[in-house]
């Protein structure tokens, strides 16, 4: 007796395939800003992704918090811990938020530079920009 599966005539191979393009059309960013773009003015579409890459030296306790996002804005999951493949001592890592553009609006997005693990310590550096949701 032959049985057929419901997607018995498709390999298996090619839904993985469709599935990883779907995924990994979902969290491409549309807009990615670094330090460099510090202070300035951002602009995306509702619905894009913006990735924010900031340079961090993960080894020392410091890293990258967001402290001041408005509702128009919601963040993906976890930052992105990123190590150069070359490390040399004192050189930076990165970390990379992703934030999704929900509504139409502007708003300042602010992270600093911070001791997470210390209890009221003073930011060593921030980023701030607007963010203008078409």
């Amino acid at each position: 007796m032959k049985r057929t599966f419901m997607f018995g005539t498709m390999p298996a191979a090619g839904l993985i395939v469709a599935g990883v393009l779907l995924f990994a059309c979902s969290v491409k960013p549309a807009v990615t800003v670094t330090d460099e773009d510090n202070g300035t003015k951002v602009e995306v579409k509702c619905g894009d992704v913006l990735a924010v890459r900031l340079s961090a030296q993960l080894g020392t306790g410091f890293g990258w918090k967001v402290v001041s996002v408005n509702n128009n804005l919601s963040i993906k999951g976890e930052p992105e811990q990123i190590t150069k493949e070359v490390q040399k001592p004192g050189s930076s890592d990165y970390q990379t938020f992703r934030f999704e553009a929900i509504r139409a609006g502007e708003s300042e997005l602010k992270l600093v530079y911070i001791e997470g693990w210390k209890k009221n310590a003073t930011p060593l550096k921030d980023f701030t920009i607007t963010v203008i949701v078409k």
